[in-house]
């Protein structure tokens, strides 16, 4: 049988910058193995497979080269995107609900997005809600210990009235508030000092580095993940630290109650760039809603053989 696919760059409005996946609008008939033997074939992080389903409802199953995945911001903007700009949604209000569900290790899981529709009736501002819970852990390494994991300075660790922590919205960071966008690009992790510090016994895998934007662009922070699993020139998605960082900013006494919104670049100036904006309804209580929206970009369409 034929199968159409697109491939999207999400978290972007210009081509060739954020993050660029395939999917697969309508999947019907694919078995799990052909699933996972297209994702193989087409060799990036996240392949999307949708099935539609009554009253313009699609389940969403998610492929790495390797093995099934739960869903992500990532994939869910693509699919929601793809869904809308091919024209299998259709646009008919100012923000159109795109319903999705998933069934990822037997956790039903229902996705509702919404689209906008821009001045061209195409799709717009992509966005998810989602409703969290945050375990926060002052205890952290010292500035000094941070500097040398990350191969900074310690006058470079922290801004303003915030401070690192380790937060989990079910997957812990060590989030840490770095002087400038200069020292975040700067940053080398260091295994000698991670390994000898208390970071290891938090399960923190990864460090997410943000600071005050200084470009001429909509975003407020620019972040960066940094970790053991990630290579030294490695920029990778920072969606899934997305929560977490939303809470963090909120733990922070000088954060009124309140909704607020920002946005948070990820990506060099002169490399892939994604831009995120998120809205988050502060009401200093570890439970903490957030909105995150992103634009994307139709790259290429195909049909593949299988």
């Amino acid at each position: 049988m034929n199968y159409n696919y697109y491939t999207a760059d999400v978290f972007t409005e210009q081509a060739f910058n954020g993050v660029p996946l395939p999917v697969f609008p309508d999947a019907s008939g694919l078995s799990v193995a052909k699933m996972q033997q297209l994702a193989e074939e087409l060799s990036t992080s996240s392949t999307i497979f949708l099935f539609p389903e009554e009253n313009n409802k699609h389940q969403v199953r998610v492929f790495s080269p390797q093995k099934e995945l739960a869903t992500s911001i990532h994939t869910i903007l693509a699919a929601s995107f793809v869904l809308a700009e091919t024209g299998a949604v259709t646009l008919n209000d100012e923000h159109t609900l795109i319903a999705l569900s998933s069934n990822f290790a037997k956790n039903q899981q229902a996705i509702n997005t919404y689209v906008s529709k821009n001045s061209a009736g195409t799709a717009g501002l992509v966005q998810q809600t989602y409703n969290t819970h945050a375990a926060i852990d002052h205890y952290t390494p010292t500035h000094e210990e941070l500097a040398a994991m990350l191969s900074l300075s310690p006058a470079d660790i922290g801004f303003d009235h915030y401070q690192p922590l380790i937060v989990s919205c079910g997957v812990p960071y060590l989030i840490v508030p770095i002087m400038s966008y200069t020292a975040i690009r700067e940053a080398k992790f260091n295994e000698a000092p991670w390994s000898n510090s208390s970071a290891p016994s938090s399960l923190a895998q990864e460090i997410l580095l943000f600071a005050y934007n200084t470009d001429d662009n909509p975003a407020d922070f620019h972040a960066r993940l940094l970790g053991p699993a990630i290579s030294h020139h490695e920029d990778p998605p920072i969606g899934g630290a997305i929560a977490a960082f939303a809470n963090h900013i909120c733990s922070h006494e000088h954060i009124q109650a309140g909704t607020h919104v920002f946005g948070i670049q990820r990506g060099a100036n002169d490399a892939r760039k994604s831009l995120f904006f998120v809205e988050m309804d502060n009401k200093q209580t570890s439970d903490l809603t957030i909105r995150v929206g992103g634009y994307g970009v139709l790259m290429s369409e195909a049909t593949i053989h299988c």
